[in-house]
């Protein structure tokens, strides 16, 4: 592979290399080894650790990636034997070392830096414009989802949410379909089917953990679409106000309520696109990869041997029960 990836993406270090054939070379020759948690890698050899023949150098970075949740990891990874083995983190997770989002919400210089000013620049909007035309978004909400039992119990959710207001489910979970591209998500034209039709998006999260948001919410964010957000992270630190809707604030029946509001009432509706203009949405893997290995190229120039560290545990972070929040029924019937 190379090095073409760090100087196509601009990085600030662009002589790191880059390979998934460990064979090449021993390993003791490289400065970062990535071990890739996933839970789609369950033959016994994609769950080995690397093996050292000697003592490591402390030059070099073992890091731990993941985009998967604890949920996802734990019925094939156990967290308390990998002590003292990882270096660095490279996963969704706000604190990790190499923070590898799914996506990012980047304010432009015009964008609001205080909360009065957010509030201004939502009345500039609400004033200035005219509620735009949603006369061809003909349906309300719609969800796409392939795995239709969780550890966040989304599916509940959704079920008692279906009560009271149209829910079209895509997937294998449901009675509608749409293209899928070569990396397994949804083509680029179900997207600007979703925008052009409807109102909402379920951007539902498979479990409730910290920091877990990913491309179900990002992508909705860069198209013409309401995200309605069901998840464990703080979206109030990865999303402008009043740009999306957080189940945490409704039980079903409510937000159906609220949506039915919004549906009805074209300003409303309007007022929840009013940052479009100051911000910009990443979404793209290419975007996730570009700042996640240049920050890991960067990382490994920048470094130095004494500030050499491993992780005494990750079981504090990385077990489902540490890290994410279990469903009260209440709050979902």
């Amino acid at each position: 592979m190379g090095n073409n990836s760090f100087i196509n993406h601009n990085c600030t270090y662009t002589r790191c290399q880059i390979t998934d054939n460990p064979s090449l070379r021993p390993l003791s020759y490289y400065d970062a080894i990535i071990v890739v948690f996933n839970d789609e890698f369950t033959a016994p050899d994609q769950l080995k650790m690397p093996e050292f023949g000697s003592k490591r150098s402390k030059r070099q970075r073992l890091v731990f990636f993941t985009q998967e949740s604890p949920p996802a990891l734990k019925p094939y990874y156990n967290m308390t034997q990998l002590a003292h083995f990882f270096n660095w983190t490279m996963t969704y997770r706000t604190d990790a070392d190499i923070p590898l989002l799914y996506g990012r919400i980047i304010p432009k210089k015009t964008a609001p830096r205080t909360a009065e000013d957010t509030n201004r620049k939502r009345e500039i909007f609400r004033n200035r414009m005219s509620p735009k035309s949603w006369r061809n978004k003909t349906k309300t909400a719609a969800w796409m989802v392939s795995h239709c039992n969780t550890h966040g119990q989304r599916e509940k959710y959704v079920k008692e949410l279906s009560k009271y207001i149209d829910v079209d489910t895509y997937g294998q979970c449901g009675n509608f379909s749409c293209a899928r591209d070569i990396l397994h998500h949804s083509d680029p034209q179900c997207y600007d089917m979703l925008e052009s039709t409807y109102k909402f998006y379920l951007s539902f999260e498979n479990s409730l953990c910290t920091d877990y948001v990913t491309e179900k919410f990002f992508k909705i964010m860069g198209h013409d679409i309401v995200p309605v957000v069901y998840g464990g992270a703080d979206y109030t630190k990865q999303a402008p106000p009043h740009s999306y809707i957080d189940t945490r604030t409704f039980k079903p029946k409510e937000l159906a309520a609220y949506l039915k509001l919004l549906d009805a009432n074209d300003t409303l509706y309007n007022d929840y696109f009013w940052w479009k203009e100051y911000y910009d949405v990443e979404f793209s893997v290419s975007d996730m990869s570009r700042h996640g290995f240049c920050d890991l190229c960067q990382q490994l120039h920048e470094q130095q041997d004494w500030e050499f560290q491993s992780y005494q545990e990750l079981t504090s972070q990385w077990d489902d029960r540490n890290a994410c929040k279990t469903v009260d029924s209440n709050w979902i019937s």
